[in-house]
Formats: C-alpha cells, sequence, structure tokens
C-alpha cells in the first residue's frame, strides 16, 4: 500500500486499472508456483476449457492480448500439456485449441486457489459491502460492452469537437 496517498489519480477508470494491476502483481507469483502458470496464462486455459474447439483468433479477440503475446501463452500452455490443438476439417490454416485432462486438473487447482485469494482480497469490505461491489461492477460491466455507451461516447465527442 502506497503511504501517502493510494491513488495518484482520481480518474475512476486509473483507480480500477491500478487496484487490478496490484492485485494480480500480487497474486501472480502464488499463481505461478502452485499452477506452472501466470494469471494471463490461466485466463486463457479457462477460456479455452469453457469453448472447446476454440481458436487462435477468437481467443485473442477475447482476451484484449496482443497477437504475439498470446500466441506465446498458447505454445506455453501447448508445451506444458494443458492444451492440445487440431486441424480444423472445414479449413486446414485454423487450429483448433481444447483442454488436456492435465489443463483440467490446473484449471481446478487455480479455481480453488483463485477463490481463497480473493477472500483474501476483499477482507476489507463487509458482505453487504462486496455484495453492492458485485452489483456496481456488473452494472458497469453491462454498460461498457453495451453499444448504448459506444453510442453515448459517440456523442460525447461529437458535442467536445462541435
Amino acid at each position: 500500500m502506497q503511504s501517502e496517498r493510494t491513488f495518484k489519480n482520481e480518474r475512476l477508470t486509473y483507480r480500477l486499472n491500478i487496484v487490478a494491476q496490484e492485485a494480480i502483481q500480487a497474486n501472480d507469483e502464488i499463481f505461478l508456483s502452485q499452477t506452472g502458470c501466470r494469471i494471463r496464462d490461466l485466463r486463457v486455459l479457462r477460456l479455452i476449457d469453457d469453448m472447446p474447439g476454440t481458436t487462435f483468433a477468437e481467443i485473442a479477440k477475447i482476451t484484449g492480448f496482443e497477437r504475439s503475446l498470446t500466441s506465446r501463452i498458447i505454445q506455453n500452455l501447448i508445451g506444458g500439456g494443458l492444451i492440445e490443438r487440431t486441424n480444423s476439417t472445414s479449413d486446414a490454416r485454423v487450429f483448433l485449441l481444447s483442454t488436456t485432462p492435465k489443463g483440467k486438473d490446473i484449471r481446478q487447482i487455480a479455481r480453488r486457489l483463485s477463490d481463497r485469494l480473493e477472500i483474501t482480497l476483499t477482507d476489507p469490505l463487509s458482505a453487504q459491502e462486496l455484495r453492492a461491489f458485485n452489483e456496481v461492477l456488473a452494472r458497469l460491466g453491462a454498460w461498457v460492452t453495451s453499444e448504448e455507451y459506444r453510442v453515448a461516447l459517440e456523442d460525447q465527442v461529437k458535442n467536445i469537437a462541435g
């Protein structure tokens, strides 16, 4: 925790980003030591496990990671025996990704670890505060991924420029 002031900027997106970055940085080595994977690798593993037969392009789009980073993560997961790839029957240039039994086991270990670490992360919040926080995050998440938000942003840009 920073001694003077937790946040050097009061913008909401900045504060959300700092909280996420600090929590990920603090937990990443724990995940690595317990599962052999970093948090971003586990995110990709989870996505592939949730969507068997998904493609590299789909994973890159969903995660928002750069293509080169996505490629490295997938290669590491394949090399670790956590996922496998097979050629698409409709397009030989496309590889379909799926989780191996070892990958499923690692995902479960990571899930249990994540559950425990999230309890520590949210320890300063009461049960009521945590429920309210999760409700607000759900509403914000739905808003920023909506078409209405995109339109509202475009309107703001027009108002600024006009």
